[in-house]
């Protein structure tokens, strides 16, 4: 004769169904956070969210204190574990986030590194830098001028052109195209 097996809890059913708003209802209601599995092993919520790839999930039960390192039968870390198994990337950089330590052995995939995890609502949204260089970077060459003091210039190359900085005056952001900036020293003369 076969064994009957439990029916899964309520917060279990919702998981499984992906079902956020059962899942809210059903830890209100007072379904426990850190259930255990047939092994007497913590964390089957997230362990169970984590396999099944719902990052909103995942993000309640972590934020109401679910356990990132919870372990199963196999070992430690198991919601990470499974969230790579399944490949589940953006899950397994939520749980890194949160703290979830990689077992012995275990590493994490290229994918996995370069993820930031989406903001939780009501979270402020900082745009990523572009991978690609913008088009419109000002190029200078050092200059071969020499501006001691304003009105006293001494060129030291007649091909010298421009200024070393690392800051481009507000002014010259509000120039049109063709205007050509005041100049307030003495412009050197260059022998010709």
């Amino acid at each position: 004769m076969t064994e009957k097996a439990l029916p899964p809890s309520k917060l279990i059913s919702a998981i499984r169904a992906a079902r956020l708003s059962g899942v809210v209802v059903a830890l209100e209601d007072g379904a426990d956070l850190e259930e255990v599995d047939v092994h007497g092993h913590g964390g089957l919520p997230l362990r169970t969210a984590c396999f099944e790839g719902n990052l909103a999930i995942v993000r309640e039960l972590l934020t109401r204190g679910a356990d990132p390192n919870a372990s199963a039968a196999d070992g430690a870390s198991a919601p990470l574990r499974l969230a790579l198994r399944r490949g589940h990337h953006e899950i397994a950089a939520t749980l890194i986030q949160e703290g979830a330590c990689l077992p012995p052995g275990q590493t994490i995939p290229q994918e996995v590194l370069g993820i930031k995890s989406a903001p939780l609502p009501g979270e402020a949204v900082v745009p990523a830098l572009p991978d690609t260089p913008a088009d419109n970077l000002i190029e200078f060459t050092p200059s071969k001028l020499s501006f001691q003091t304003p009105g006293n210039s001494a060129p030291e190359a007649v091909d010298a052109f421009g200024t070393e900085t690392n800051a481009i005056s507000a002014d010259l952001m509000f120039l049109d195209v063709e205007e050509i900036p005041p100049i307030p020293w003495e412009t050197p003369t260059i022998p010709k």
